[in-house]
Order: C-alpha cells, then sequence, then structure tokens
C-alpha cells in the first residue's frame, strides 16, 4: 500500500499528508471500552504505514506532511466551519452535514479533504495560515499575526 502511495505522488508530483496519529492508542484506550475494542484499536497499523510512507517518500523525493489531528473531523471541508459548541458536532457516526455551508457527505471523506487542505497550506510560503484558523491547533500568536497581517 504504502509503494503505491509514493509512486502515485511521484507521478502526480504531489505531496502527501498524513493525520500525525502519535499518542491515539493511549488517547482512545483512556475512554471506556470493551476488551474487544481495545484490542481492535490496539492492533491499527498507524506507525507502521507512516515509518513505511516515511522511508519510501524520502527515497522518491516526495514530501511528506503530517498534520496535526485537532478538528480534522469536525471541520467542514468546504467552508472551513467547526460547531460553534465544543460539546457539539457536525458529524454524527459516519455522516457529516454542516450547519453553516449545509454540506451533507460521508464523515471520513470530508475528514480526508480536511487533511488534504491542511497538508496543502503547510508547503505555503507564509506558512500554515489556515491551521493557525482551527482550534485546538495553536502556533504562538505572534507566528498566526504576523501569518494573518502578511
Amino acid at each position: 500500500m504504502s509503494k503505491a502511495i509514493v509512486s502515485r505522488a511521484k507521478a502526480t508530483n504531489s505531496a502527501i499528508a498524513l493525520e500525525d496519529l502519535t499518542g491515539i492508542r493511549e488517547r482512545v484506550n483512556q475512554q471506556p471500552r470493551s476488551k474487544a475494542e481495545r484490542r481492535r484499536a490496539n492492533s491499527w497499523a498507524f506507525y507502521q504505514l507512516r515509518q513505511f510512507l516515511e522511508y519510501k517518500a524520502l527515497r522518491a523525493g516526495v514530501a511528506l506532511i503530517l498534520v496535526p489531528p485537532a478538528y480534522t473531523s469536525q471541520t467542514c471541508h468546504r467552508c472551513l466551519h467547526v460547531h460553534p459548541d465544543p460539546t457539539q458536532s457536525y458529524r454524527s457516526g459516519k455522516q457529516f452535514k454542516c450547519g453553516h455551508c449545509g454540506w451533507e457527505g460521508d464523515a471520513d471523506w470530508n475528514g480526508a479533504n480536511m487533511i488534504a487542505k491542511l497538508g496543502a497550506v503547510v508547503n505555503q510560503p507564509r506558512g500554515p495560515w489556515l491551521a493557525c484558523q482551527l482550534q485546538g491547533y495553536r502556533k504562538p500568536a505572534p507566528y498566526c499575526e504576523a501569518v494573518r497581517a502578511g
């Protein structure tokens, strides 16, 4: 799988954006879960896939960008809106319905598009202004202010 991803990125002169899932097992296992759910969560091979992608992308000269996971699945990829109430979400299981622009669709597809958008802006000359806008991912205030003013 990693070989196919890197080959396609190289052929299309694209970068690869991944959600930085460092520590996901610890976060997921803090919540009350059944033994079967914990076993399923601990069998995820995110880190192994990331390692394979890192060395193959480096060898192929393809950029690999790690995107912070904060709000990627709760932000509308079309209008970049996050539900104003932090205890609420526009995501409901596998469905996503934005209360701001009205876009509806698969929640995972929406999240993947957000990761792609965030990955694209990381390489912008002025820096990742979009990432500064997402709550939960804070660069130091002067950085975001400088990016916004520039």
